[in-house]
């Protein structure tokens, strides 16, 4: 999550791996998703790819802290969630 243009970490915001799964969530549980379902087995090798789920979300939490400080963290709630769904989707139950 690196923009090396200004050499600083891009804040989740503006990273369309949180971004469009947000709005993905969003859309899915208006049209009545209510579950998401994790295959381990599918989700094992990519969890600890340099830029896998895991770091990713790591990354975005940084960022979290660093700019929502303690009071609020809005942020956290929501990258997990965009998470979840991105772990449902490589596992091909969504």
């Amino acid at each position: 999550m690196s923009d090396s243009d200004e050499g600083r970490t891009k804040s989740w915001t503006e990273d369309p791996y949180f971004t469009d799964a947000l709005y993905a969530l969003r859309d899915k549980r208006e049209h009545g998703l209510r579950f998401l379902t994790i295959d381990l087995d599918a989700i094992g090798e990519v969890m600890s790819n340099g830029d896998g789920p895991a770091y990713r979300l790591l990354d975005a939490m940084v960022d979290i802290q660093e700019t929502e400080g303690y009071h609020g963290k809005r942020g956290a709630p929501r990258v997990l969630l965009a998470t979840l769904l991105r772990l449902a989707e490589i596992s091909k139950t969504v």
